[in-house]
């Protein structure tokens, strides 16, 4: 039998929100049981709209000057507890450490095999009080610094899977990597996302999950069979917690929590929109992609898009990030006719759903702090900046975390 306990509307995290939640916001009501050992969350209602302060705290980049301080494919960056904000990018140098007035402070990194360089970084955590861990995807390794820039040792990982990409640190130093993998079939097939953990050294420890990924068939392209996925399906991802993951499958409106070793502990759910794909919507996105597309590619590109064919069914998450404080932020999946910029929801660590905040249309969210959501940016003239916005009152925490 399922045990129920209802939760009263969060009279607490309304008078918190104050001015953060637009007129007509009115919070979540929110339902929690257990069912065989699996917490359950329900969030129901209308999702209170949350406000981003229109300036950033901080605003790291410049159209002119030397390298150090440019942007240019940044992949990730994190704030220090003393306000210091460390940017990984693609470009030398590849590390750049600024202080908390945007002053830079330090920098290292070169292209290249040896202990000291990086064949392509895509990840930072902190390591302890004055380290760093980088995470760097083509050397296959682990390259742990000091935050003021000076070298300690590497990692290697092995074994790897194909494409993996970093999913974060957990409270005891060990790292999630995820894989989509791609299954060949003769017609529409879920491949997976499996998810491992490696520990500090870069050993494997244990593989945690393997659930459907992506959905991938054959389509013929000018002659030529190529796999694809099809229009508006949604992919699966995970984000590790201090001591779990959160992991969303595109296909429900809902966070999977697992423990490390995999087990669900918890399902948090909310709301969400009808997922009918319509004759509209597909008419609609072809047209918004070929604006968009530069005339010399348009011709390929309305080939493919109309080769490739369209979910019956939106998938419902296209990004996922989890907060120091075990909170976690999930992008809604955008739709043909929606407004521009990313839309996030933000759930406490308990999994209630405290709003959705938009991100202006340049913005692409990075990283989120206690303090801070870090996003990169890019201008009218196509210049990189990487932003520090101010949390909402209601989502901030007391000091910088992992």
């Amino acid at each position: 039998m399922n045990t129920v306990r209802a939760i009263a509307p969060l009279a607490a995290a309304v008078l918190s929100l104050g001015c953060d939640v637009s007129s007509g916001g009115r919070p979540q009501d929110i339902s929690v049981r257990d069912s065989a050992g699996v917490e359950i969350v329900e969030n129901r209602g209308e999702i209170p709209e949350l406000a981003l302060q229109a300036e950033p705290r901080l605003r790291l980049g410049r159209q002119d000057g030397p390298p150090q301080v440019q942007m240019f494919r940044v992949v990730d960056a994190l704030e220090l507890e003393d306000g210091s904000v460390v940017v990984v990018s693609q470009i030398e140098p590849l590390i750049r450490i600024f202080a908390a007035d945007g002053t830079l402070r330090a920098f290292f990194g070169s292209l290249g095999e040896g202990p000291r360089e990086f064949g392509l970084p895509q990840s930072v955590w902190k390591a302890g009080a004055d380290s760093l861990v980088i995470y760097d995807w083509r050397n296959r390794r682990l390259a742990y610094w000091t935050a003021g820039g000076g070298f300690l040792s590497v990692s290697p990982m092995r074994p790897l899977p194909a494409a993996p990409l970093p999913g974060g640190r957990f409270r005891d130093g060990s790292v999630l990597v995820q894989s989509l993998v791609m299954t060949r079939s003769d017609e529409f097939t879920w491949s997976p996302l499996i998810g491992m953990r490696y520990d500090e050294s870069g050993a494997l420890r244990d593989t945690i999950f393997n659930v459907p990924g992506w959905n991938l068939g054959p389509v013929e392209i000018g002659g030529e069979t190529v796999r694809v996925d099809r229009h508006f399906e949604g992919l699966a991802g995970a984000r590790a917690l201090q001591d779990g993951i959160a992991l969303t499958l595109g296909d429900a409106y809902e966070v999977r929590v697992l423990d490390l070793a995999g087990r669900l502990t918890r399902l948090i759910r909310w709301t969400g929109r009808d997922r009918t794909v319509t004759e509209a919507h597909v008419a609609a996105a072809r047209e918004a992609m070929r604006r968009r597309v530069p005339e010399e590619q348009r011709q390929s590109a309305l080939r493919r898009f109309d080769a490739t064919p369209a979910a019956e069914q939106f998938g419902t998450v296209s990004g996922l990030r989890t907060s120091p404080d075990g909170g976690m932020w999930v992008r809604e999946m955008p739709r043909p006719g929606d407004p521009e910029g990313e839309r996030w929801l933000a759930f406490d660590g308990a999994g209630r759903l405290m709003g959705r905040l938009a991100l202006p249309p340049s913005a692409n969210l990075t990283r989120v702090g206690r303090r801070h959501l870090i996003a990169t940016e890019t201008d009218e003239l196509d210049i990189e900046y990487v932003s520090l916005y101010s949390l909402p009152a209601a989502l901030a925490s007391p000091s910088e975390g992992r």
